[in-house]
């Protein structure tokens, strides 16, 4: 439960009150990047299973890792790959200018080709970042990109920090890189950047069950912040314990919570979701699988998350509706894999309930 109750105080608490930055040089963004912020890709270019993720520290320093497991058994066997740089750079200058670089891992002399693709990946996407423009939508572009083969599409979000960057299609709409998971870490000693290894897609949770207590009644909880806002209400029932005013627990299988997220400056609300769909510490996301859903003044966000501080893996349920240009209500429901797949009837019927 470490990891659990990790995320959801890291829910509960958001503020919007942060420095901003813009990452890249000559690129303005429509959600600023903050320290910290990071994106894993898997490219499918390479023969074997491959990732390339960026790390922002600040608008002079960025991390690079390109990561592989070790795959094969006998004359075949590969074994594991991790090459990880630091890069500083001058972020008064047009174009993308290295002034240090530092290397984190040992490398080989086989390594030399990776720590160049992981060079031509930063300066390729740094310019056709540049050349996107500012949007505050999702967009695509069709161009010449020959480290992907040549003729191909990229897809922009302004909800993924720093390239926003979605993937890369080729002509006949084949996926060659995609982002797999992002993040943003705790502290300057965090290691989930430097620590991620994927994302098992084929995994199973028999360690988490759960069976509903028939006998539960049904149970209206609600939460008001303050007089000037409005209540929060969802549909549990009494097997659940509150912990705090707005926070509840189901045993060792689900948590929730709902609270109000204020914000000094007006419509923030974007900067809001790209947290919210980010990673904390040792917690993956997997946004191959997550679920955008807007409606009017509400989003809802659903994602499948892994956590590698115990190798499990949870669906979060986040519910994001505008109370006033500068006020947002937040639902929160983080439940095991295990005991979701087996009840989810059951889980849907509360995320449906918030109101």
């Amino acid at each position: 439960m470490k990891s659990f109750f990790k995320k959801i105080l890291f829910l509960s608490f958001l503020s919007l009150q942060v420095s901003i930055f813009y990452a890249l040089p000559a690129v303005k963004q429509s959600i600023p990047d903050f320290s910290g912020q990071y994106v894993f890709y898997q490219d499918y270019t390479f023969q074997r299973e491959s990732y390339i993720g960026v790390v922002y520290y600040d608008e002079s320093t960025y991390g690079f890792r390109y990561y592989a497991p070790a795959t094969g058994k006998g004359k075949s066997f590969k074994p594991e790959k991790n090459i990880h740089l630091l890069f500083s750079i001058d972020p008064e200058k047009e174009h993308l200018e290295l002034t240090g670089e530092k290397l984190v891992t040992k490398i080989s002399a086989e390594d030399t080709d990776l720590v160049n693709y992981i060079h031509d990946f930063f300066y390729e996407m740094t310019a056709r970042r540049q050349n996107a423009g500012e949007f505050s939508e999702p967009k695509d572009e069709y161009q010449e990109f020959m480290q992907f083969g040549g003729e191909v599409t990229l897809f922009f979000n302004p909800l993924i920090p720093i390239f926003n960057l979605e993937r890369i299609e080729s002509v006949e709409h084949k996926t060659l890189l995609q982002i797999v998971t992002a993040g943003w870490l705790k502290s300057s000693q965090d290691p989930s950047f430097a620590k991620f290894i994927g994302i098992d897609e084929k995994f199973t949770d028999k360690k988490h069950k759960f069976k509903r207590d028939k006998k539960s009644k049904p149970q209206e909880v609600v939460y008001k912040a303050a007089e000037d806002l409005p209540e929060l209400k969802a549909s549990l029932d009494s097997s659940w314990t509150p912990v705090a005013e707005n926070f509840y627990t189901l045993g060792n299988t689900a948590l929730f919570t709902m609270n109000e997220v204020s914000s000094p400056n007006e419509n923030q609300f974007d900067v809001l979701k790209r947290r919210l769909l980010l990673g904390n510490e040792f917690v993956y996301p997997n946004w191959k699988s997550q679920k955008i859903e807007a409606n009017g003044k509400a989003t809802q966000i659903t994602q499948l998350s892994y956590h590698g501080d115990d190798d499990s893996y949870t669906y979060d349920f986040k519910f994001l509706r505008e109370i006033d240009s500068k006020t947002a209500a937040l639902y929160t429901l983080v439940v095991y894999a295990g005991a979701y797949e087996s009840n989810k009837k059951y889980f849907d019927e509360i995320v449906k309930s918030f109101k």
